[in-house]
């Protein structure tokens, strides 16, 4: 028996509390506060104990946001939120601890990529390259890769193209795992086809590419100095969009929670209904009975 079948009425509470908490998580990870180790760790404390008490469920959720946490802030320049790795580093181990023990395998494999990359590593020097034929040169675009080729890799080929900055690569990893992760919660949630799906789906598959390709079209010398608009330059104005588009994931996600949490909600009421026992009214039902005696 855990605290939660301890605590009896509150048990339902807390599985509600569970299910904004996950919510409250994701809001805090992604967000400035993902950078700082009290933030986090709040955020992190909360989910620890709400599964001690008893919804012991809220750590997988929540390890798989930590998964899409450590993919947006852990590549490029993860210096900045040193501090929000190490303090999720320490809640992916206490996840592990409360029952999430499947998060070591995907853990494993990203900090081998992580390594990978040569982070401590000095770049070697740049030999000088020959200069290109002049019809690569006309407007300044580098025809390395095609856009027919760049959306057939999907997001995971845009992460790892090293002509976007590296705010926006942190930006579309990010896009990539809580996309993926909108898709296969509506699928699991019988809501294939629905409009919430065609949104994750859109914003994954065309709405996200096509921001990428229009920022790779501007000629490389000028995409990240020479204003567009407002005095935003290329750069500026392909990190606010696909600010907009995890904001977009975002919102379906919590339509995601709110729909699962409301089925929770439903479930906790059937087995109260079916199982609670009731409570003896001591003012309305013992009674002492009074003799009349006959005339």
């Amino acid at each position: 028996m855990d605290l939660g079948d301890l605590l009896g009425p509150l048990g339902w509470t807390v599985q509600v509390a569970a299910a904004f908490a996950i919510a409250f998580f994701a809001q805090t990870v992604f967000s400035g506060q993902g950078k700082t180790f009290a933030g986090v760790a709040r955020a992190s404390a909360v989910i620890a104990l709400l599964a001690v008490l008893g919804a012991a469920w809220v750590v997988h959720p929540a390890a798989v946001t930590l998964l899409g946490f450590f993919g947006s802030r852990a590549f490029g320049k993860w210096r900045g939120a040193q501090p929000g790795l190490l303090a999720g580093l320490l809640a992916a181990a206490v996840f592990m601890a409360l029952g999430a023990g499947w998060l070591i395998y995907p853990l494993f494999f990203m900090g081998m990529g992580w390594l990978a990359s040569s982070p401590f590593r000095a770049p070697a020097p740049e030999r000088a390259a020959p200069a290109p034929p002049l019809p690569q040169q006309a407007g300044g675009v580098t025809l390395t890769k095609s856009p027919a080729a760049a959306r057939e890799a999907g997001l995971g080929g845009y992460v790892r193209d090293e002509r976007l900055p590296a705010d926006a690569r942190a930006q579309l990893a990010a896009l990539n795992l809580r996309s993926q992760e909108a898709l296969d919660l509506l699928r699991a949630q019988g809501q294939a086809g629905s409009e919430a799906e065609y949104v994750a789906r859109a914003i994954r598959e065309e709405y996200a590419p096509n921001a990428v390709e229009a920022y790779l079209k501007l000629p490389r010398t000028l995409a990240d100095s020479a204003p567009l608009q407002d005095g935003k330059t290329g750069r500026a104005l392909l990190v606010e969009q696909l600010e907009l588009l995890l904001d977009g994931v975002q919102d379906v996600l919590n339509s995601a929670l709110q729909s699962g949490g409301q089925e929770l909600l439903t479930h906790g009421r059937f087995l109260r209904d079916r199982f609670a026992k009731p409570t003896l009214d001591l003012g309305s039902d013992l009674r002492v009975p009074v003799e009349v005696k006959p005339r």
